[in-house]
């Protein structure tokens, strides 16, 4: 079965860059020797999805993933350092081709919504995701924007926050999901009340966890973009008021497949290709990524995207992060979560997930009795394996929100919401 093509389908485009990464790329060189590349489309590419492929674990390859102009140091290059899906670092290259190519992806929001705006980004200038490639695109556009580096740790230390946006006077903001979420509860009404566009990336955004930001930001409009530092913001559409809009893929090509588990019978698996115009080099050629990503399909079209990676087994049942995050989001006094998790183990014959929710003011009653049957009523599966077969455990608990983290290591700049026992505790 050949899938749903979304994205950018140019014939000559798709064939020079399968041409480029055969040419340069040992990797790209086996996987496409029975393939006739003249004669290349995107239905013949979302066929051979069982071999024109690459998982994030073969970008550890370098020697074979990396093309020979990268390696023999032909260009000018630099290296984003991600974990990603992997557990360990992931060395990502880039060229100013990446730069040119991202600031394609981006020219139509910075024409209609962030023209003479301050965007005040809470996004570190390092070279280690795609948010550095995404800011420092700007200056391949012909742009009238005004960019604020702010520390991201400022999101926990509200009178330096605030302060620095009453310096700056920003009108939007690039940020985390969750940290515009944050910013929503943290700032004073005039603050919001300037701030124009959000520029939001990093974790799924829900319709609920939507919904809370524009209403902190009346003003707001937000700018989701589904990114990776593979291929920088393969994904973006706008959410206001009145709804969300699809998924659009300017410049990779987008083959969705359906997926095999019931679980997830409304979302397909992504495939996405990475596509250059003729003469540029970007640092890693990429057909049929498939980072492991979900996209939920309504009428042909992309309404989200879930991260699997950011889910845990309970036996027979799979809790998804953004189901946890949908339900805590519903109520304004929750600001934060984590999901601290006892996989299956020699020692632990039964895995278990402790949910720790963070709420401001008076402990709401009855809120964990709550927040689980709404995890039941979303996930019938992890009601059966905890309540029924018992072969699993699920704990809620309410805590002040400055004693979600304790204990948990603290990555600044780094988003986390599940810690593994054994692995990240």
């Amino acid at each position: 079965m050949g899938g749903i093509l979304l994205g950018k389908k140019d014939l000559e485009d798709l064939r020079y860059t399968a041409e480029t990464a055969y040419k340069t790329t040992e990797f790209w060189k086996e996987r496409f020797s029975d393939v006739d590349i003249d004669e290349l489309k995107p239905e013949i590419l979302a066929s051979l999805t069982d071999k024109v492929i690459i998982e994030p674990h073969d970008l550890h390859e370098r020697e074979k993933v990396w093309p020979s102009y990268i390696k023999n140091h032909e260009i000018f290059y630099g290296v984003m350092r991600t974990s990603g899906t992997t557990g360990k670092p992931k060395r990502i290259p880039f060229t100013r081709y990446d730069k040119i190519r991202t600031s394609r992806q981006f020219s139509f929001w910075v024409e209609e919504y962030l023209y003479k705006q301050k965007l005040a980004s809470f996004l570190p200038q390092l070279p280690s995701g795609s948010g550095f490639l995404t800011a420092t695109s700007l200056e391949y556009m012909d742009v009238k924007v005004g960019f604020y580096q702010i520390p991201i740790q400022y999101l926990r230390m509200r009178d330096a926050l605030i302060e620095e946006f009453r310096d700056t006077r920003a009108t939007a903001i690039f940020t985390l999901t969750t940290g515009a979420y944050v910013l929503g509860l943290t700032l004073p009404e005039d603050i919001k009340n300037d701030i124009q566009v959000i520029l939001v990336g990093g974790e799924t955004l829900s319709q609920e966890m939507a919904n809370a930001i524009l209403e902190s930001f009346p003003n707001a409009v937000i700018l989701d973009v589904f990114g990776n530092s593979e291929d920088d913001v393969t994904g973006r559409r706008a959410v206001t008021k009145k709804g969300m809009e699809p998924f659009t893929f300017p410049e990779s090509l987008i083959v969705l497949k359906e997926n095999e588990d019931p679980e997830y019978k409304d979302y397909y698996e992504m495939y996405i290709t990475k596509i250059m115009k003729e003469g540029e080099l970007t640092g890693l050629p990429l057909f049929n990524y498939k980072i492991g990503d979900l996209a939920k399909v309504v009428d042909g079209e992309v309404m989200n995207i879930i991260r699997v990676k950011d889910v845990i087994s309970l036996a027979g049942a799979k809790l998804h992060i953004d189901q946890v995050m949908d339900i805590v989001h519903r109520y304004p006094f929750l600001v934060d979560f984590v999901i601290i998790y006892h996989p299956l183990s020699p020692g632990n014959p039964k895995p278990k997930a402790i949910i720790k929710v963070g709420y401001v003011g008076e402990k709401p009653s009855g809120i964990e009795d709550e927040i689980r049957e709404l995890i039941y009523e979303a996930n019938n599966p992890v009601r059966y394996e905890v309540e029924e077969a018992k072969s699993s455990e699920l704990v809620v608990e309410a805590v002040p929100a400055e004693k979600v983290r304790e204990g948990l290591p603290q990555k600044p700049g780094k988003t986390k919401r599940i810690f593994i026992v054994g692995k990240d505790l």
